[in-house]
Order: structure tokens, then C-alpha cells, then sequence
């Protein structure tokens, strides 16, 4: 629960202007009338402690994984601050609890590339029930359906497995699949990523559901990558994105399930546009790569998922905690930005749309991006030093750090000649760096209040 000066101070101002408060009947009344009947420093000190309080339980609900959007925060607090004034955030808190508001929903993304293992060439599995479920990530990746009914059950069967609270009406379902602009429904592969989200307008959240995709597709490209190095990959038609495939990058919405009060409820769909250029709409759903159930089986590939998945986490949270929301932490602004840039960089370096010479360069820009705090001289040797710090005590160490130093190599030549005869190790870098990765982020909770080099020093190589 928020606590602390700021918010008792809060409490105690709010509680003294209660007559005040009491004058306007919603938060939006106060703000379209509030600064022309309130004394001026009245009306500043009742938005200043309002929202003291706000951004205090967004912090802390959105820590707990329960993603209330401000809108919502905003009208409980003020509503709180008048009818229970000196007890705001325990109001607050308990109405969100009794209303349930931690129960999990869901949000659902179409998928551009990513097919899923088959036993033969070219075959067609039951796509009703083709999907991968990770568990440690709460995530679920399926196949495309090119049918209703077949997305119907896949939606329905991915939302039971991830534990999500009510169940999907097929009409409201169906409902949102015949608007326009909703063809990925059955034409494109899907994910779905499990999470607690109450909002009161659009986009609130986006920035939320956003990372959440990035940080899951990261996890998906990771696994892969680790397993393709061992040899481990799912053949080029043993694969359902070469089966009836018709999938589109028309993509302008995502669907989102917030689960009810009543648990017998349905969840409440909502069919919400993207506030994101088409570029990056169509970097959010590539994820050119094919994963099988087997593969996730494999003993080496679960305990990497349980690694990485507690890694990208601890990733996702401090993004959400000091990048998304006001921080006057600018060491952790600024390392926790970049290495999600950097996950966006290798992200990219598997796109359908990426030349390898394009995948090169996105690689070597992600470890640039994970391992030095700002471009300076001696990078390549930067990088190499840095990536044998992170890589200590692992078997191939040098084989990691000769493909990493190869595609170094490459994309110093593409930047200057425009194109390379190199020959670059990239699946075996791509693997380098999922475990550079899980060591930074490991190393992360260490960081210390420097601005000066902070991921230099927290390596150890100043």
C-alpha cells in the first residue's frame, strides 16, 4: 500500500478541503470549473495532491501487475477524497479488490512469420488447438485458422489455458472479427499475453499492451534462437507458415479482454485501434520464426525459459517503473531504455523483411545498444571485452565471441561499402545475445547512481 510523507501530506490537505471538493460532482466538473470558482492556490494544491496520490497507487498497482489505467485512478481518488476523506488510498484499494480488479484478462495480437512445428511437410494440424503455450511468460503463441469457428475455439482454449477470469462470448467475439480491418483474426497467426487491465479510455494502456508484445516476442525469439544453435530447428516446411497461409500486415487494432466483477461473467472485449505509425505496427507483429512444441520440451530450452522469462521481467518492470512513469532516477531512465532498445534491435535482426545484411546490422546495433552506455571509439573492442564478462564460466565462449566479432566485422563493411562478402554467424550471435542478456539483466537490481558509464560499471569495465 502507498505510504510515506508525500502521502499522508496529501491525505491531510485533501481531507482540509473537503467543503471544497464537495462542491463538483466528478473530477471532470472540477477540472472545467474548478479554476474558475477556486482561489488559485486551492485549486493548485487540490490538483498537486490528487495527483500525488494517483501516480503513488498507479506505481504501486502497476508493480503488483494490476494495470489500472489513470482515468480510472483519477475519478476513484477524487470520489475517495470526497466521501472518505483522510482514508483515500485504503478507499481506493478496497474498492478496486471487492470490484476484482486483478483478475486476469487478456490482450490478443495478430502475428506476422511465426509458424508453429509439424510432424510432416505441408501438414494441417487441428489449427483449433495448434497453439504453444509458455508458461513461465503467462503467453500463448497459435497458428493461423483462416476460419472463425477454428479462431473461436483457439481464442477460447489459448484464454482457459492462461487462467484468464470468465470465459469468450463466441457472438461478441464474432462481433468484433466482422468489423473492418480485423481480417488477421483467422488469416494471421496470434498471441495472447495474460494480463490484469481496467481502462476508461483509449490508449491509456497501449504503452502497457505494447511492451508486454515486445518483451513476449523477444522471449519467443530468444528460445529459438538458443535452440537453433544446438541444431534444434523446425524444418522449412515442417512448419503451418507454409500451410494456408494468407496472412496480412493490414493490421490497425488489438483486441483486449478485461475480465468482470462477477467471475461468471464474460470477459468484456474491446476491439482498440493502434495509436502507432504503420511501421511499427508491422515491426510489433513480425515475428519471422518457427517454434515447436517438442523444441519447448527440451530440457535446456525450459530452464532457458525460466531464466529468461524472470529476465525480461525484471526488464519489462523497470521500464514500467522508470522509463513509462515519472522518475527523477536518470540512471535507471537511462539503462532501462536502452535495453529495451536493444531487445527492439534484435527483434528486428529476425524480421521476414530483413536482408541478412539488414539483420546484421540490427544485431550488431543490439549489442551495442545491451553492452556500451554511448557511442565512442574502440566499440568492436568494447563490445568483445564486455561479451566475455557476461559469458564467463559458459561452455563455447570463444565460438560465441567469434560470431559475435564476425557480425562486427560485417556490419563495419555494409556501413561503409553499403553491402559485405563476409560471412556472418548469425543464429550463433542471436544466441550470444539471449545470454549476454540474462547476465545484464541479472546484473541490473546492482545498479548503482553513477550517470557516468552506469553499464560499464556495472560490468565491471571502466
Amino acid at each position: 500500500m502507498p505510504a510515506g510523507k508525500p502521502i499522508s501530506d496529501a491525505e491531510t490537505y485533501l481531507g482540509r478541503k473537503h467543503n471544497e471538493l464537495s462542491e463538483f460532482n466528478t473530477l471532470e466538473h472540477l477540472i472545467l470549473e474548478g479554476e474558475d470558482t477556486l482561489e488559485s492556490g486551492t485549486y493548485g494544491g487540490l490538483a498537486h495532491h490528487l495527483m500525488a496520490i494517483r501516480s503513488a497507487l498507479a506505481r504501486a498497482l502497476w508493480k503488483a501487475e494490476v494495470y489500472v489505467g489513470v482515468s480510472i485512478i483519477d475519478e476513484l481518488v477524487f470520489q475517495a477524497a470526497k466521501n472518505n476523506p483522510g482514508n483515500i488510498v485504503h478507499e481506493v484499494l478496497s474498492f478496486l479488490t471487492t470490484s476484482r480488479a486483478g483478475s486476469p484478462g487478456f490482450v490478443l495480437y495478430p502475428l506476422h512469420g511465426f509458424g508453429i512445428g509439424t510432424d510432416a511437410p505441408f501438414q494441417s494440424r487441428r489449427v483449433s488447438q495448434t497453439f504453444l503455450h509458455f508458461r513461465s511468460m503467462t503467453m500463448c503463441l497459435a497458428a493461423q485458422t483462416n476460419d472463425f469457428d477454428s479462431t473461436r475455439r483457439l481464442v477460447a482454449s489459448m484464454a482457459s489455458r492462461l487462467g484468464v477470469a470468465g470465459k469468450v462470448d463466441a457472438s461478441d467475439l464474432f462481433h468484433h472479427t466482422s468489423a473492418g480491418n480485423m481480417e488477421w483474426m483467422t488469416s494471421n497467426p496470434l498471441m495472447m499475453v495474460r494480463l490484469a487491465s481496467h481502462t476508461g479510455a483509449y490508449f491509456e494502456n497501449q504503452f502497457i499492451y505494447t511492451l508486454k508484445i515486445r518483451v513476449s516476442s523477444v522471449l519467443a525469439a530468444m528460445l529459438y534462437a538458443l535452440a537453433a544453435d544446438r541444431g534444434k530447428k523446425v524444418g522449412t516446411f515442417h512448419t503451418t507458415a507454409r500451410v494456408n497461409n494468407w496472412e496480412t500486415l493490414d493490421i490497425h487494432h488489438y483486441l483486449v479482454g478485461e475480465a468482470r466483477e462477477k467471475k461468471s461473467d464474460a470477459v468484456e472485449l474491446r476491439r482498440v485501434p493502434m495509436n502507432v505509425a504503420a511501421l511499427e505496427l508491422a515491426r510489433l507483429s513480425d515475428l519471422t520464426l518457427s517454434l515447436s512444441a517438442e523444441t519447448l520440451r527440451l530440457s535446456y530450452v525450459r530452464n532457458a525459459q525460466r531464466r529468461l522469462t524472470q529476465a525480461l521481467k525484471l526488464v519489462e518492470a523497470g521500464h514500467l517503473e522508470y522509463v513509462n512513469t515519472a522518475s527523477n532516477d536518470r540512471v535507471r531512465r537511462k539503462v532501462f531504455a536502452r535495453v529495451v532498445t536493444a531487445l527492439d534491435w534484435y527483434r528486428q535482426s529476425f524480421s521476414a523483411r530483413t536482408t541478412d545484411d539488414e539483420a546484421v546490422v540490427a544485431l550488431a546495433v543490439a549489442f551495442e545498444t545491451l553492452l556500451t552506455d554511448s557511442y565512442a571509439s574502440g566499440v568492436a573492442a568494447r563490445v568483445k571485452r564486455r561479451l566475455r564478462i557476461c559469458l564467463k564460466g559458459r561452455r563455447g565462449i570463444d565460438e560465441y565471441t567469434d560470431a559475435v566479432n564476425s557480425v562486427m566485422e560485417a556490419r563495419g563493411e555494409i556501413v561503409h561499402n553499403g553491402s559485405t562478402v563476409k560471412e556472418a554467424e548469425i543464429i550463433k550471435a542471436q544466441a550470444a545475445f539471449a545470454l549476454c542478456f540474462e547476465d545484464v539483466a541479472g546484473r541490473l537490481p546492482n545498479l548503482g547512481n553513477n550517470l557516468d558509464r552506469p553499464i560499464g560499471r556495472l560490468l565491471g569495465d571502466v
